[in-house]
């Protein structure tokens, strides 16, 4: 059962004093990378420098920026076709509309006063002739790679990301408790996931981050962790990972539990521990200083990924990100995945905030099995 609990009510959060802040932070890391002006196309990165509501659609897009932030002017322009959910202080001539052809595209966006005169343009992602599209709306710049710029603005959450986030992990919560009631012999994993994008539509948060929330682990042969719900029916004693996120005001949280169909069987409940212990253990170490090598574990195939604006950096696992610092501030998904052949996998997440001393877990959420 979850205890849905908000430390605080999301509603004392400032959103427009909020977006001046993230604003203050990216231009701060721009001046110290030296970045004239930036071309971001990742939904993550747009959001945090422009702060528009993000419409949930299907279908296709033409290449370019979805934002450019440029320094000089302290302005940042957006790719929209209309005014409906831009924030007030991007005015309506900091707009720019879809364009399929280059020829049309790179006047409009080299019209944004100042960007000509950047000397160092950072981007986020790159698309073939995209260094050609560069010396066409800023002649004479260089341009590179703004990764490490945009994790130095990202990371570090302030008090108020830290409630938003707090609460998007509540509504993940209410979803688990409605998608948990769902479990059942016979159901399907797809009724299971229907109950899930209904549950935090209710809520107001209709864009799911992810639609790989439910896997029914088989109780024989290989145990895999699947992303595609399916329409397998569930049997009796069958372990499944049911896994939501949801976001709130761009905001992403999320956690992880496994439920047993009926009852579970001694061997699922001792996997279960097993993998609390472990997930636990990882928790613990997520403090500031730790490398990311502490973060794994012997006894569970553990994954920590920054979260805020969707998933962000850091990624640490058994292959990678051991070299990362942790660092004050930053809010992590820690999950940690156990399986074992007859049996079924467990998959545990919580959310996590590094603070001083003991890391804050920010999902509450106790299922019956772990």
């Amino acid at each position: 059962m979850s205890t849905l609990l908000v430390t605080q009510d999301p509603g004392s959060v400032d959103l427009a004093e909020l977006r001046a802040e993230r604003r203050r932070r990216l231009f701060d890391a721009m001046a110290d990378h030296g970045l004239d002006a930036l071309l971001l196309g990742r939904p993550g990165n747009v959001n945090f420098a422009a702060g528009a509501r993000q419409l949930w659609t299907a279908g296709a897009r033409p290449p370019g920026p979805g934002c450019v932030v440029v320094a000089a002017t302290g302005k940042v322009h957006l790719l929209s076709t209309w005014d409906e959910g831009v924030p007030p202080e991007i005015a309506h001539d900091q707009l720019f509309g879809l364009k399929w052809d280059a020829a049309n595209l790179i006047p409009a966006i080299a019209a944004a006063p100042g960007l000509g005169a950047a000397r160092r343009v950072g981007s986020d992602s790159y698309t073939p002739g995209f260094e050609q599209f560069v010396a066409a709306i800023a002649p004479g710049a260089e341009l590179v790679d703004a990764t490490v710029a945009l994790a130095q603005a990202r990371q570090p959450k302030s008090a108020a990301e830290v409630v938003l986030i707090e609460h998007a992990v509540a509504v993940s919560e209410a979803a688990l408790a409605a998608m948990e009631d769902a479990v059942e012999p016979g159901a399907r994993e797809r009724d299971i996931l229907r109950t899930y994008l209904a549950a935090i539509s209710r809520m107001g948060s209709p864009q799911p981050p992810t639609e790989g929330v439910v896997c029914a682990t088989p109780r024989s042969g290989p145990v895999t962790l699947r992303r595609i719900a399916s329409e397998r029916l569930l049997g009796p004693a069958q372990l499944v990972v049911l896994n939501p996120s949801a976001l709130y005001a761009g905001y992403e949280g999320g956690l992880a539990r496994t439920v047993a169909v009926d009852h579970p069987s001694p061997a699922a409940a001792r996997l279960a521990s097993r993998c609390r212990e472990a997930l636990d253990a990882v928790i613990d170490r997520c403090r500031a200083g730790a490398r990311g090598a502490d973060l794994v574990s012997k006894d569970a195939e553990v994954i920590v990924f920054g979260l805020g604006m969707g998933a962000e950096a850091p990624v640490i696992s058994a292959a990678a990100g051991s070299d990362v610092s942790v660092a004050p501030g930053m809010v992590l998904s820690v999950q940690a995945w156990v399986a074992e052949e007859g049996v079924g996998g467990v998959l545990l997440r919580d959310t996590v905030h590094v603070v001083d001393g003991t890391p804050r877990v920010l999902s509450r959420y106790r299922s019956t099995l772990a």
